[in-house]
């Protein structure tokens, strides 16, 4: 079957290698999305696995349609009660780009009537509309006069992964998170590091990369629970079959600090719900008195961007970053995220890569800077740039 998992801007690509290495076939990328092929025990495993996945749905009609009265037409020849009950809530969500509407949420409330239309009609009864928590989340998206209507098997965004109780102010969603350790190509086999890690989205992240846990091992529901063919012995099969102990020779640190103390204590509650021991160490401390492991390893830092900062507190802030970089984490590589460009100029130091990502609505770069031990010339090339002594000339 057709399966679409929808993600953020910047990260098709690192979504279609996490399916790839499920066992996904056919897979192709799209404008946020990455479409494949799979049978039920790859859908609970995308769910379950998939780290920079916001949902995964399944294609229930595709189509195209001339007005308003022909999309309800369109619409009313899906059989429902195909796919839920007369007692199941449903909620219609998705993004509309058509100039045919003069509100984007119009042909939920189509698609809504239609389905109530279909149980009246061979029930007598309509089924509720619940927008909190469906059982049962349909994805409409329309393109001019191109209309898809699928099923949302995540239900609620799998960013919701179940272990984050608290959060400090702005806090970082998941799958960027994620997204951003899997543009760095971290793999877990460094040390990773984060100097204003928050309430610990970033290393919680990695951690879960490095012991090979399933990012959503601690949601407890998902949308595919509620559907009509819902196998729960597969279900089982598939979470029972993943890892829930932390490795035992993870040879690694994982840090995360900040110099707030409360987003600290959040941080080490949040990791409770997690299957992780002792593998992250969130520390309260300023930047400038963070250690790095000795080794190789990588930084990634998602600074303010100047919403609670006057602007020479930013410059400041940044500039100190540029320096904490070149003084202590030679043989590092260093990311950064931020929306503020002129800000990021204040690092004072040449990125080696470029990468537009989206952190919320913020159109952000999240820019690397390779610190090397030594000078860049003798990184480059070695003994052969070392001062040579002078040749004397030999006697005749």
């Amino acid at each position: 079957m057709e399966l679409v998992a929808k993600t953020l801007y910047g990260l098709e690509e690192v979504l279609k290698d996490e399916i790839i290495a499920l066992g996904g076939k056919d897979v192709e990328v799209g404008n946020r999305v990455v479409t494949y092929k799979g049978d039920m025990k790859l859908l609970y495993e995308s769910n379950l696995w998939l780290r920079t996945a916001i949902s995964v749905l399944i294609p229930v009609k595709k189509f195209r349609f001339a007005d308003e009265k022909d999309l309800y037409r369109k619409f009313s020849k899906i059989n429902f009660s195909d796919i839920m009950g007369v007692r199941d809530t449903f909620a219609a969500k998705g993004a509309v780009n058509s100039d045919l509407f003069n509100h984007t949420g119009y042909p939920m409330l189509v698609l809504k009537d239609a389905i109530a239309d279909h149980f009246r009609d061979k029930f007598g009864e309509r089924p509720d509309v619940d927008l909190a928590k469906p059982k049962i989340l349909f994805d409409v998206h329309i393109d001019g006069h191109a209309c898809s209507v699928s099923l949302n098997s995540s239900g609620a965004p799998l960013y919701h992964r179940g272990y984050r109780k608290k959060t400090g102010d702005a806090p970082m969603n998941e799958v960027v998170a994620a997204g951003l350790i899997k543009l760095a190509k971290w793999k877990g086999d460094t040390h990773f590091v984060d100097v204003t890690c928050g309430s610990g989205t970033l290393p919680i992240e990695a951690a879960l990369i490095a012991n090979g846990i399933p990012p959503n091992i601690a949601r407890k529901s998902y949308g595919f629970q509620n559907w009509k063919n819902f196998d729960q012995q597969l279900w089982k099969s598939v979470f029972d079959n993943a890892p829930k102990q932390p490795k035992r020779d993870l040879d690694i640190k994982i840090i995360g600090s900040d110099t707030d103390g409360d987003v600290i204590l959040k941080a080490r509650e949040n990791i409770k719900a997690l299957p992780l021991g002792k593998t992250i160490s969130f520390e309260i401390k300023d930047f400038n008195d963070q250690m790095a492991p000795e080794g190789k390893g990588v930084l990634i830092c998602n600074p303010p961007y100047g919403e609670r900062l006057k602007m020479d507190e930013l410059d400041e802030l940044y500039q100190g970053l540029g320096n904490f970089f070149k003084r202590k984490m030679q043989g590092y590589d260093c990311w950064v995220l931020s929306s503020n460009f002129d800000a990021l100029k204040r690092i004072e130091l040449k990125p080696s890569a470029k990468i537009q990502v989206y952190n919320g609505s913020l159109s952000c770069d999240f820019r690397k800077f390779e610190i090397f031990s030594g000078s860049l010339i003798e990184h480059k090339y070695g003994d052969r740039n070392k001062r040579r002594e002078p040749k004397r000339n030999k006697k005749r």
